[in-house]
């Protein structure tokens, strides 16, 4: 199974962070040229800058292409491949686990935000170390999944037409067939630091510091109106608890991850 890591070429300290992580855990890392801005092509950004619920942030439309160019390496890769963003905290399980993902899905969610999700409420598969079930509508967070060759090619048909933050774009605007893994195999750094936890490096989000979307820019219509319709989907969902849905968190082993950290990127 192919891992990559999407890092900024001035990122040098998180390229550090993953590359001590890779060797820790006994997994070969392959490192992705994250997109920037200036990247883009010319009018990119304005051709996707009002395809969501706000406006998105050249920043927002650049990560998102970064993705989009591994689910493109995905689609030649019968296993499919797994993505992380360079923030990511791996569980000394991520290696065995990865190499033993069942096929059937388009997208399988390793990571753990710290949000409740929507899960199928029938039992899914279960493996000694980990376990696999069906979600039916995720949250946030984009940095650790595998995509399968049939998810990928669903991603980058969805990609001509729109855009949205990444983890918005994987886990609301497209309708994936997703399932999440158990205990979840990663954290980004920032969330396991506001839990009390020691990464072993700073980091900031810089893709939220600033947003173009102002409060006056949210008040367009036509983010009302799309708003509004993801809180009716939503509603829906809430309705379905009733029967074959369940709101709960992402199952965490708080141990073994306060058991390997901090991160020691000086023995990379």
């Amino acid at each position: 199974m192919d891992v990559f890591f999407i890092n900024l070429d001035r990122a040098a300290d998180r390229r550090a962070f993953m590359e001590a992580q890779g060797k820790a855990r006994g997994v070969r890392l392959q490192r992705l040229r994250a997109t920037e801005p200036k990247d883009l092509a010319p009018g990119e950004y304005e051709r996707f800058a009002d395809a969501w619920e706000r406006k998105l942030t050249p920043n927002e439309i650049a990560l998102l292409r970064s993705h989009a160019a591994l689910w493109r390496m995905a689609l030649d890769r019968p296993g499919g491949l797994v993505v992380l963003e360079d923030d990511a905290v791996l569980s000394p399980r991520f290696a065995g686990v990865v190499q033993r993902l069942p096929q059937g899905y388009d997208l399988i969610n390793l990571e753990d935000f710290g949000r409740a999700k929507f899960f199928a409420r029938r039992p899914g598969e279960v493996q000694a170390d980990f376990s696999i079930t069906r979600v039916i509508r995720d949250k946030t967070g984009s940095a650790a999944y595998h995509v399968s060759p049939a998810g990928a090619a669903k991603l980058l048909t969805l990609m001509e037409t729109t855009a949205a933050p990444s983890d918005a774009f994987l886990f609301a605007v497209a309708r994936l067939n997703m399932a999440q893994v158990e205990p979840a195999l990663a954290r980004q750094a920032h969330i396991l630091t506001e839990r009390g936890f020691d990464p072993g490096i700073t980091i900031a989000t810089s893709i939220c510091k600033e947003r173009i979307g102002a409060p006056k820019e949210r008040k367009r219509p036509i983010f009302r109106v799309r708003r509004v319709a993801t809180q009716f989907r939503l509603a829906g969902l809430h309705l379905r608890r009733l029967f074959d849905v369940v709101l709960r968190p992402v199952a965490f082993d708080d141990d073994e991850f306060r058991a390997i950290l901090p991160i020691r990127i000086d023995q990379a």
